[in-house]
C-alpha cells in the first residue's frame, strides 16, 4: 500500500510541475505592472501572495491567469484581456474592470465590493460566494454567466437598475428568457 501512495504522489508532483512549467509565476514583489505598461502579453500567469493595491494594469493582456491570495484594492484593469482568468480568495474591492474582457473568468470567494464591471464582457463568467455589494454591472454582457451564493446588496444591474431580492438574474444571463436584456 505504501508503494502505491508514493507512486501517486510522484505522478501528482509531475502533473503540478508540468502545469507550473507552462506558466509564468509572479509572487510577492514583482515587475508585473511595468511589463503590462510595456504591452507585454503574459498568457497563463500565476499571480499571488502580494499586495498590488492601486496598481495600474489598464490594457493588461493576462488571458488564462490564475490570480489568488492577493490584495488588488483600487487597482485598474480597464480594457484588460482577462478571459478565462481565475480569481480566488482575493480582495478586489473597488477594482475597475471597466470594458475588460472577462469572458469565461471565474471569481471564487472574492471581495468585489464596489468593483466596477461597467461594459465588461463577462460571457460564461462564474461568480461563486463573492461579496458583490455595491458593484456595478451597467452595460455588461452577462450572457451565460453564473451568480452563485453571492451578496448583491446595492448592485447596479446591466440595465442600470438597482438589484432587489426579486431580480431574476436569468434576465441577463439566459438568451431564452422572455425578458432577456442584451448589452449594447
Amino acid at each position: 500500500m505504501g508503494g502505491l501512495f508514493w507512486l501517486l504522489a510522484g505522478v501528482g508532483t509531475g502533473v503540478v510541475a508540468s502545469w507550473v512549467g507552462e506558466r509564468r509565476v509572479f509572487v510577492g514583489e514583482h515587475p508585473l505592472e511595468g511589463r503590462v505598461a510595456q504591452g507585454e502579453r503574459i498568457s497563463k500567469a500565476v499571480i499571488g501572495f502580494s499586495d498590488m493595491h492601486d496598481s495600474q494594469l489598464e490594457g493588461a493582456q493576462l488571458p488564462g491567469a490564475v490570480i489568488g491570495l492577493i490584495n488588488l484594492e483600487e487597482a485598474s484593469f480597464h480594457s484588460a484581456d482577462l478571459n478565462h482568468a481565475v480569481f480566488g480568495l482575493s480582495n478586489c474591492e473597488e477594482v475597475a474592470f471597466t470594458s475588460a474582457d472577462l469572458n469565461g473568468a471565474v471569481f471564487g470567494l472574492c471581495n468585489l465590493e464596489e468593483a466596477d464591471f461597467s461594459h465588461a464582457r463577462l460571457r460564461g463568467a462564474i461568480f461563486d460566494a463573492c461579496n458583490l455589494r455595491d458593484a456595478t454591472f451597467e452595460g455588461a454582457d452577462l450572457t451565460g454567466a453564473q451568480m452563485k451564493n453571492c451578496q448583491y446588496d446595492g448592485v447596479t444591474l446591466p440595465d442600470g437598475q438597482d438589484w432587489s431580492p426579486t431580480i431574476d438574474w436569468a434576465r441577463f444571463t439566459e438568451t431564452g428568457h422572455p425578458h432577456y436584456w442584451r448589452a449594447g
